[in-house]
């Protein structure tokens, strides 16, 4: 009868060989027992401080280094501000100088009068809109641009003239402010709108819940154009009351009254909802309507609705120090709201998790060859 067995090689034929692999295998385990642990701790460590090896990041998979960064990446082992913790992503948008600024202060040398609050006074058609320029096509996702293509030409936006979007994101309602008495009118649009301000509240919030969920990638990869969309659609509302708050003494209008001005440091304080900082100020800004727009920012962040208001979380506490600097410390409330500052502490997280494969993967490496 034919043996159809698998015939085995004889072990005794390789004692070397086979004692040899055991003592590598059993030295490269001890070794991964020791140092996996030690390197572990060591990141961890590194984490609750600001700086990391540049090196790690071209193997993180949200990297986004082409392949001339990625190898000069490898070879950088300079120190680095860390990362910023994902749960801050809106904070990712705040900027820390004036030119970063995206809206620009009108370039009247000399300051003008600013004129009363209008009576219905003849509105602009089309009235200024925010996103009025070609939008970008650098987009992660076709669903985030579709969402702003169809959010900019929907009446449920246009109809409320967001003064928080078109602040940062409406070419027209910038260059009009050349014109103080046309920079009147359009704030008084913003003002007085067809729909109700309740109304125009919903709105908002079904727009940011939708862009949460339409450009969930595009914030995931720092898209400021998503990213300050979402702060502005969430600052409407209090954006809407800095817009239209009026000076009693003067009747008019608090902010023309900033763009009138040949001094922008009261100017600046408009921006703070939109997550972005106050520059060096001046005693410029040293009047009613700053204090009292801080007034209504500190009473914002003592709400139900601060969370929403990360933009705002992230610059009132340093503009509030700078004012009271210059102004006087009972000027501005401070408050123990969050700072533009990311917190000191950081979990190792991903971008730890594949510094750790790399340590083993070395390591195997070495102790096999």
């Amino acid at each position: 009868m034919t043996n159809n067995t698998p015939t085995h090689a004889n072990p005794s034929a390789f004692p070397t060989h086979s004692y040899q692999s055991k003592q590598k295998y059993t030295l490269t385990l001890r070794w991964t027992i020791i140092l996996v642990p030690i390197t572990l701790i060591a990141i961890g460590v590194s984490t609750q401080f600001f700086i990391h090896p540049t090196a790690f990041d071209a193997f993180s998979p949200t990297s986004i280094h082409g392949w001339k960064s990625w190898t000069k990446s490898l070879t950088d082992w300079s120190l680095h501000e860390r990362h910023k913790p994902t749960a801050n992503l809106l904070q990712l948008a705040v900027v820390s100088d004036t030119s970063s600024l995206p809206f620009i202060k009108r370039s009247t040398p000399s300051a003008t009068p600013a004129p009363t609050v209008p009576i219905n006074p003849t509105l602009p058609t089309p009235f200024p809109q925010p996103y009025d320029t070609t939008l970008s096509s650098n987009f992660s996702t076709t669903s985030c641009y579709n969402f702003f293509l169809n959010m900019t030409q929907t009446d449920a936006l246009r109809s409320c003239r967001p003064f928080s979007l078109m602040l940062t994101h409406s070419q027209e309602f910038t260059q009009v402010q050349d014109d103080i008495d046309a920079t009147n009118t359009d704030i008084w649009g913003t003002c007085n709108t067809a729909l109700s301000p309740n109304q125009c509240d919903l709105n908002m919030a079904w727009f940011a819940s939708s862009l949460r969920s339409s450009c969930a990638t595009d914030l995931s990869n720092q898209n400021l154009l998503a990213v300050n969309a979402l702060i502005g659609l969430q600052a409407f509302d209090l954006m809407r009351q800095a817009a239209c708050s009026v000076d009693p003494v003067a009747n008019a209008y608090c902010y023309v009254e900033a763009v009138a001005s040949s001094d922008p440091s009261s100017y600046y304080f408009y921006q703070l909802p939109l997550g972005q900082t106050v520059p060096q100020i001046t005693s410029g800004a040293c009047n009613s309507c700053t204090k009292s727009l801080m007034s209504m920012y500190w009473a914002a962040l003592s709400s139900a609705n601060a969370t929403s208001l990360t933009g705002l979380q992230a610059t009132y506490g340093s503009a509030a120090t700078k004012l009271n600097n210059v102004c006087g410390s009972p000027y501005a409330q401070i408050t123990t709201v969050a700072s533009s500052a990311p917190p000191s502490v950081e979990l190792a997280g991903v971008g730890g998790a594949w510094a750790v494969l790399l340590a083993v993967g070395v390591l195997s490496t070495s102790m096999s060859s």
